[in-house]
């Protein structure tokens, strides 16, 4: 199973550390090209590669994180996603400021699954803070939890 992460900000990068963590095997991706994210994939480990986002989307299971007003951009004339699973970790929100996107009565997993049409929606880590993502699971004894919605 490959896994692929589009956008290398603060999540993106946080889950991908948590993957490293895990000995497990990624490739991240971002807009300016995967020489870019060189210093960022050295600090995580040899399990984590940069690419380009078209490797990043080949992947067997895909997250994508990146700012909402990017996000079609991201996505748009990648090839078809064929049932793969993709993790939408995204919020409707403009950064810095977070000012709430208007969806016209929609919510946010509608508009990504017209985004990602063919793929297996899952809305996650859309909640928890990087530093929390980034952070060891096993947390005062026992491992910390995250709440998935399959669609």
């Amino acid at each position: 199973m490959s896994i692929g992460i589009i956008g290398a900000g603060n999540i993106g990068l946080a889950v991908a550390k948590t993957l490293s963590r895990a000995g497990i095997a990624a490739t991240i991706a971002n807009s300016r090209g995967p020489d870019s994210l060189k210093e960022s994939v050295a600090a995580l480990g040899p399990t984590i590669k940069a690419g380009t986002r078209e490797q990043a989307a080949a992947a067997d299971i895909v997250l994508i994180a990146v700012n909402w007003s990017k996000l079609p951009r991201a996505v748009a004339g990648l090839p078809a996603w064929g049932g793969r699973i993709v993790i939408d970790a995204n919020n409707p929100v403009e950064a810095p400021l977070f000012k709430p996107v208007d969806l016209a009565g929609r919510v946010s997993s509608e508009v990504v699954a017209d985004l990602v049409s063919g793929a297996r929606l899952v809305k996650a880590f859309n909640h928890l803070r990087a530093e929390v993502l980034a952070s060891d699971p096993l947390v005062d004894g026992g491992p910390s939890r995250a709440f998935l919605l399959w669609r």
